[in-house]
């Protein structure tokens, strides 16, 4: 289970363009803390929870199925670009290009106490400092433009992805986890960053902060939103034409 948090300043806004808007697919965010910056863009679809992969879960004696949050207010990312960069622990990791998402792989609770408040779609990737240390990272993929319900039961939450976070490569090869925590207390909304090559874990960054993503309206919205413009101007004219008629 991953213990950090990371740092994710905001520079972007959420924009608000109504109904049609809200159901764009595209979002795109940018954070940075010491040492660490990047800028995504993500498309996300609304998520579909994957079966249980435990073929005992629901039986009498086994805990209930998982699954993951439900609701309009649960995506899926299927796909991330942008850069990244790492400076810290002498990594020279310079907006470097995110090359793709790693797909979830869903995968029993590696806890002897099976939570089903855990994600269905939770994943892992392994690593190891040497050969006679194993340990895996994390991640589900999951995002959440309204803020994340509890996880796994851990009482923070409310930050656009949950404690397991989304896994993606960069150029050269490394792996990097990024994930929230929530609304710690004294800390504030909270975040986390992995980097590993799935041997070595190179940089497992600790930092409080805020993220937030703007949404990038779909090209149907962009014409919708032109032609109201159109709308708009076309009746002031027409306004400005009566009120040209009644003052002669």
């Amino acid at each position: 289970m991953k213990i950090g948090v990371f740092v994710a300043g905001v520079t972007a806004a959420t924009l608000a363009f109504g109904a049609d808007a809200r159901a764009a697919s595209t979002y795109t965010f940018e954070f940075n803390g010491p040492g660490v910056s990047g800028v995504a863009t993500v498309t996300v679809v609304p998520n579909v929870s994957p079966p249980d992969p435990n073929p005992a879960c629901g039986t009498p004696g086994n805990n209930a199925c998982r699954q993951d949050p439900p609701g309009p207010g649960t995506l899926k990312i299927t796909d991330i670009t942008g850069t990244f960069t790492d400076t810290n622990n002498g990594l020279t990791i310079n907006n470097a290009a995110i090359t793709g998402l790693v797909p979830i792989d869903p995968a029993n609770e590696r806890d002897t106490i099976f939570d089903p408040a855990v994600p269905t779609s939770l994943s892992f990737i392994d690593w190891a400092h040497e050969p006679s240390t194993q340990d895996a990272f994390s991640y589900d993929n999951l995002f959440f433009p309204n803020g994340n319900p509890v996880d796994c039961n851990y009482p923070f939450y409310g930050t656009l992805l949950d404690p397991f976070g989304v896994m993606f490569t960069i150029a050269g090869g490394d792996t990097v986890g990024l994930w929230g925590y929530g609304d710690v207390p004294e800390s504030g909304l909270t975040y986390g960053v992995v980097v590993t090559d799935r041997i070595n874990t190179f940089d497992y960054t600790a930092y409080p902060g805020n993220i937030s993503a703007a949404l990038v309206p779909e090209p149907s919205t962009w014409a919708m939103m032109l032609a109201g413009f159109a709308g708009l101007s076309f009746a002031g004219y027409r306004t400005s034409r009566k009120g040209a008629s009644f003052a002669a």
